[in-house]
């Protein structure tokens, strides 16, 4: 159990600390990275406005960060809650797949994050343009 407890936490440090040092990098100088869809086709993805989110629940800003991007403000909770489920199977038991659910659940995210993408360049719409 402790192998796999090491096995996990390194992506997750560097993960989080990647993110720790955009989010410096953000405060200091107020450098974003944009979003490369956009910048080619000048339409906006599902994920356009997530750095902006991020930067707003730092500062505990929760209208700013959904009007950043509404439906990965409403995804997140359910993420992270899916990923400390998964994470504690994993190293508890040791199983690294998914259950059924988990995967319909995974499939009806993504169609989310598509139907999302698509109405938020066909309607332009305030709320749905980051």
């Amino acid at each position: 159990m402790r192998d796999r407890i090491i096995k996990l936490s390194k992506p997750v440090a560097a993960i989080a600390a990647i993110g720790f040092i955009y989010l410096l990098l953000h405060e200091l100088t107020g450098f974003a990275v944009p979003c490369p869809i956009h910048l080619v086709t000048g339409l906006y993805c599902p994920g356009c406005g997530i750095s902006r989110m991020f930067f707003c629940l730092f500062r505990l800003d929760f209208a700013g960060a959904f009007s950043s991007n509404c439906v990965i403000f409403c995804l997140l909770p359910i993420a992270i809650i899916a990923a400390v489920f998964h994470a504690y199977r994993y190293i508890r038991y040791g199983s690294g797949s998914l259950y059924k659910a988990e995967n319909i659940a995974l499939y009806v995210i993504i169609a989310v994050l598509v139907i999302f993408g698509i109405a938020r360049n066909i309607w332009h719409a305030d709320w749905l343009i980051p």
